[in-house]
């Protein structure tokens, strides 16, 4: 497993849960506190200057780790479930480029908060506008050799899919370039045992994104890092932990914070696992 950090790229509307600061410094620091790779938050994937961001990371020896969309759904209202048709298709029309701009790394593109909300709609009829939205990525996905990222949210964020199981039954109705994208504060709220659900999403599990239950940097709140990690490697996952958390007391605490707790495990179980190889 590596380490990842979610950046976010500038919008009018607020998000408290990603690095905002000045991109060359977080790319230097995370590089010497030992992350991998960024994942970046991107509103508008046709106005980025995506060969710039892709230079700059493998300058710092990281790649991107996966392509956020959350950003679009804050700053235009983009959804793949809109029941406006032109809203639906321009978010469509979005993932196309986020996904083309993921093939840079082979990493996956999240589908969190612009999946849409339920609001009044019956479960039913977001799901099948939902699936129906995913299967129309498909050939996209296949063609340019990128997965998405199905990520749970917690009930004060979203009325629609909060748990790893109603996750699992989007991935079932789809396909293999269809993943899950666990983060362990929304897992705090939503599931019984964080690590049974770990265990149920099992080689489903495409991505992670990391915080503390107060949605802190790892060390600072009541997770017990060992016991996910290693429920992690028991399931094969040897991908990306992406810091999402609230970069306190700064962004460059925050990256030191998450290296020193998590570094250590990482390498441990690695080790562990190298040896019964």
């Amino acid at each position: 497993m590596k380490l990842s950090f979610v950046y976010m790229l500038p919008i009018k509307t607020e998000f408290k849960y990603a690095i905002k600061d000045e991109l060359h410094e977080a790319l230097k620091l995370a590089a010497e506190f030992g992350f991998k790779g960024i994942e970046y938050n991107i509103p508008n994937p046709f106005e980025v200057d995506f060969k710039r961001l892709l230079k700059l990371t493998e300058d710092y020896g990281l790649r991107i780790s996966a392509i956020s969309t959350g950003s679009a759904y804050l700053e235009y209202g983009l959804t793949i479930t809109h029941p406006n048709s032109s809203i639906r298709e321009k978010a469509l029309k979005f993932m196309r480029k986020y996904i083309e701009h993921a093939s840079a790394h082979n990493s996956g593109v999240v589908v969190g908060l612009i999946r849409g909300r339920r609001d009044n709609r019956a479960v039913e009829e977001i799901a099948e506008s939902l699936i129906s939205s995913i299967r129309t990525l498909e050939d996209h996905c296949s063609s340019y050799d990128v997965f998405l990222l199905i990520e749970p949210l917690n009930r004060y964020e979203t009325d629609y899919i909060n748990s790893v199981e109603e996750a699992l039954q989007i991935v079932e109705q789809t396909g293999d370039y269809v993943k899950l994208l666990l983060d362990t504060f929304h897992m705090n709220i939503e599931e019984r045992n964080m690590c049974d659900a770990i265990l149920r999403a099992g080689r489903s599990i495409g991505h992670v994104h990391i915080a503390e239950n107060n949605r802190l940097p790892p060390g600072l709140g009541s997770i017990c890092w060992k016991n996910v990690v290693q429920h992690f490697y028991r399931v094969g996952f040897n991908g990306y932990l992406s810091l999402e958390a609230l970069p306190r007391p700064s962004f460059k605490e925050a990256l030191k914070q998450t290296a020193e707790t998590l570094n250590p495990i990482v390498r441990g179980f690695q080790a562990e696992y190298d040896n019964q190889s």
